[in-house]
């Protein structure tokens, strides 16, 4: 346990999203209403590997107050439900609020992993259920502003997290999604695939596609 102590000192590794399709999209105006159509685009957008089962979860900012939004929030996680797909919030503040877009059945898988499971015993967890592992990390969120181990959540190898973490987020070897410290050539072939599937499925929507057909079952 000690190891996994350690890692609460690290300062903040808010970054860790940014490699990611931007949280926020310059489209995304603070105080001003987001649309069902906007949002949709912005699942899409940030989302697309998640929609496609290629990963456990994706999230993204919208600087837009929550109670702007909440209904497109419920109407999308409707949409996507029968799917397996979930949308959940993560935090909110006066500026915005962070969605995740997730599998529960994927998450799960990562949570049962015995090295994602003495990772997390580090920071609290108890619960490994999607449900029971997102409460936690929702609290996390309120006292920790961006957590250590988001990175599990967004199905980023752990050796990367660790290294992140360890490194404080300088010498990496690559960076594409996430920034890497393990095996750069297994990283390359994964953000290339997110890529693909992302400009498939953006252009799969304006070419009229929803999220109902943009889901896979899985």
């Amino acid at each position: 346990m000690k190891a996994n102590r350690e890692l609460h000192q690290v300062p903040d590794i808010s970054d860790i999203v940014i490699h990611e399709p931007r949280p926020c999209g310059c489209s995304c105006r603070i105080g001003q209403d987001t649309s069902l159509r906007e949002l949709q685009e912005r699942v899409v957008r940030h989302c697309a590997p998640t929609l496609a089962g290629l990963k456990c979860g994706s999230m993204f900012r919208v600087c837009c107050c929550l109670h702007g939004i909440i209904d497109h929030i419920e109407d999308i996680h409707s949409t996507v439900a029968h799917k397996g797909v979930r949308v959940d919030v993560l935090s909110s503040d006066g500026c915005g609020c962070l969605l995740y877009v997730y599998r529960p059945s994927l998450l799960e898988e990562r949570l049962g992993d015995a090295d994602v499971r003495s990772f997390l015993d580090g920071y609290g967890y108890t619960s490994y259920d999607a449900g029971g592992a997102l409460e936690h990390l929702k609290e996390r969120f309120s006292t920790e502003g961006m957590p250590a181990e988001i990175g599990v959540f967004l199905d980023y190898p752990m050796e990367d997290i660790r290294g992140y973490i360890e490194h404080g987020g300088r010498n990496c070897l690559s960076i594409g999604c996430w920034k890497v410290y393990g095996d750069v050539d297994a990283a390359e072939k994964r953000f290339n695939c997110y890529r693909r599937c992302r400009d498939v499925y953006c252009r799969r929507f304006t070419e009229g596609y929803g999220l109902d057909r943009l889901s896979v079952r899985c």
